[in-house]
């Protein structure tokens, strides 16, 4: 079969060509390879890559849970990614007190782990971009990205995130960042995709560098607060 993908937004970087199913680890119809670079031609890390259905295709949830840590006073990872309705735990690996919140209009939550515990599990139920923040440590700052597909990855040092479609068919590609400073935080790509892929896309908006999680002062509250 030949590669058929069909672009609708010509100012990104794009190719292609033939991958094995063992490049994405799955056994699933196809594998889709996406390299996000600079506006300077740098690879990027930790940039989200999401992939969203178009034409009726089937989505499946995901049932796995994921984990946001709080660690040496920070979020760990700074950016998490899950689909509407997955699992999330708060695990606090610090040994003094948390006080984890977010004001999202959609996903409001407001609650303290003390030290080396754990909130009860939590399912977000509107897709959105979240930012967290913590009432205690007001320098700590993190996000989770709530999506409604299950087709999403992070990038690795070489920038490439490899997702693993279900179906053929149309789909929109994103790249997003809380610093990406595009419209919304996002790159979009439409394509339709009838074999493996691989993508390169370069950005056209600057990443700004990811803020320091640290304190500027000296003073630390109880780890009984």
């Amino acid at each position: 079969m030949k590669h058929t993908i069909h672009i609708l937004f010509v100012s990104i970087l794009l190719y292609f060509f033939s991958l094995s199913a063992q490049a994405c680890q799955t056994q699933d119809a196809l594998c889709i390879e996406v390299q996000v670079m600079s506006v300077d031609n740098k690879p990027l890390s930790d940039m989200v890559v999401y992939i969203e259905p178009l034409a009726g295709q089937a989505v499946p949830q995901t049932q796995a849970e994921i984990s946001i840590g709080q660690r040496d006073k920070s979020f760990t990872p700074y950016i998490s990614v899950i689909q509407r309705q997955q699992q999330v735990s708060f695990v606090n690996h610090d040994d003094i007190t948390h006080h984890i919140y977010s004001v999202d209009s959609n996903n409001k939550f407001d609650f303290k782990i003390k030290a080396g515990m754990a909130n009860a599990e939590q399912q977000f139920e509107k897709s959105a971009e979240i930012a967290m923040g913590c009432n205690i440590h007001d320098w700590m700052s993190g996000y989770l990205l709530v999506l409604e597909t299950p087709y999403f990855a992070k990038t690795d040092s070489s920038g490439i995130a490899k997702v693993s479609l279900a179906e053929t068919g149309q789909y929109k590609v994103v790249v997003w960042h809380p610093q990406l400073s595009s419209k919304n935080n996002r790159m979009e790509q439409e394509a339709v995709f009838e074999n493996n892929a691989k993508l390169k896309l370069k950005l056209q908006h600057e990443v700004a560098v990811v803020p320091e999680q640290e304190n500027d002062d000296d003073f630390e509250f109880l780890s009984d607060y």
